[in-house]
């Protein structure tokens, strides 16, 4: 018992190597209660920040930034990281971050021969390619992926694939989806039967409360659609609806995007006066709920984007002419945290807080190559 509380108190590095030393700490350090209550227990997060490079080579730089936690936002080390794997790919997308693990897509891939979804632990740094899915449609279709990891036990994946019917130039009528779900313990994609989404949901998703979410929309007429939420459990792989506040739900759906903001499930509106309006859930799936927190705008330049929220309600902001900057809701004052990249034209910054060091892996993360010492 002594032994097990002292490496629950031990960086992820140094267990990777440690469980070199006997059998019986390889057998502790790799079993789903220690692991899971190593997770519970870190207390320290990380911030993955991706500089991606240019068109051809987009993984290009990634940097591990240490971030303490329940503190004002500031970084207290930094560092570099290389990609461990290398198949070709011109673009890798992020799906999602959960438990320390990153789930990552190429988006541009036509052929499925070519197609990769990827789920990666840039700690134990070592990743997994995922099968093929099942379902690949020769119609006109899109595809939307959603990541989560079900009580730090099972990595889930699941596939939305819409097929279009064109109904004339101003109006296409989307069929609800085929769905299949990947599960690491089946190690396979399952088709799910008796799916009857009616929202046609965006490329983007917010994990929260075990089940992934997607902001989307359903057509009203040629002309009008009413904005909405997509959830998904991924432990009973069900879905339903969360609703937005009256006044998001008419909005143009390219101008909001959905969030983890503090402990609660949230949404950011973005308008045409470079001005950002903080919105969140202050109990989960209860529209009455919703609240306006407050809006940032009139920053020290114009604001390019917002990534993500720290557990303080501090946004983490791109700011053009400054990088990356802090913004404190209670201030009102931007910290400039001399970080900007070099961005050029085929830059762009993608930031996943709450990418805490993880020993996530089930079986196929924790090869015999660690035993070895070939990643010491």
């Amino acid at each position: 018992e002594l032994q097990i509380q002292i490496l629950q108190k031990l960086p992820v590095k140094s267990l990777i190597r440690f469980t070199a030393v006997c059998k019986s700490w390889r057998s502790i350090i790799t079993s789903t209660d220690f692991i899971s209550s190593h997770l519970s227990n870190g207390k320290n997060d990380s911030l993955l920040l991706l500089i991606r490079g240019d068109r051809h080579n987009i993984l290009d730089q990634l940097s591990l930034l240490k971030v303490a936690e329940n503190v004002p936002f500031d970084v207290s080390s930094s560092s570099q990281l290389e990609v461990p794997f290398d198949d070709g790919i011109e673009y890798y997308k992020i799906v999602g971050s959960c438990d320390g693990l990153l789930c990552l897509s190429d988006e541009t891939s036509r052929k499925l021969e070519h197609s990769h979804i990827t789920i990666w632990n840039p700690c134990v740094r070592n990743h997994l390619h995922l099968p093929l899915p099942n379902i690949n449609p020769e119609e006109d279709h899109s595809v939307a992926l959603g990541f989560g990891v079900a009580s730090h036990a099972y990595i889930k994946v699941v596939r939305l694939v819409y097929i279009y019917n064109n109904l004339g130039d101003d109006f296409r009528l989307i069929v609800p989806p085929q769905v299949e779900v990947f599960s690491d313990d089946k190690w396979r994609w399952r088709r799910l039967t008796g799916v009857s989404v009616t929202l046609t949901v965006m490329d983007w998703q917010a994990f929260f409360n075990g089940v992934v979410h997607w902001l989307g929309f359903e057509p009203i007429d040629a002309y009008n659609s009413r904005n909405s939420i997509l959830a998904f459990d991924i432990v009973d792989e069900v879905f339903s609806e969360v609703m937005l506040p009256d006044e998001l739900a008419s909005e143009d759906i390219a101008h909001l995007r959905i969030l983890v903001i503090g402990e609660s499930f949230g949404v950011v509106k973005h308008d045409r006066d470079d001005a950002y309006d903080v919105w969140v859930m202050k109990e989960y799936c209860v529209k009455e709920s919703w609240t306006k927190l407050y809006t940032i705008d009139h920053l020290i330049g114009k604001i390019e984007n917002l990534f993500k929220f720290w557990k303080s309600g501090e946004a983490l902001l791109e700011v053009k002419g400054y990088g990356l900057v802090v913004y404190n809701p209670e201030t009102k004052m931007p910290k400039v945290l001399g970080i900007n990249g070099g961005l050029s034209r085929w830059n762009s910054l993608e930031l996943h807080l709450r990418h805490c060091e993880s020993l996530k892996h089930r079986r196929s993360f924790f090869g015999e190559e660690y035993v070895a010492g070939k990643h010491r």
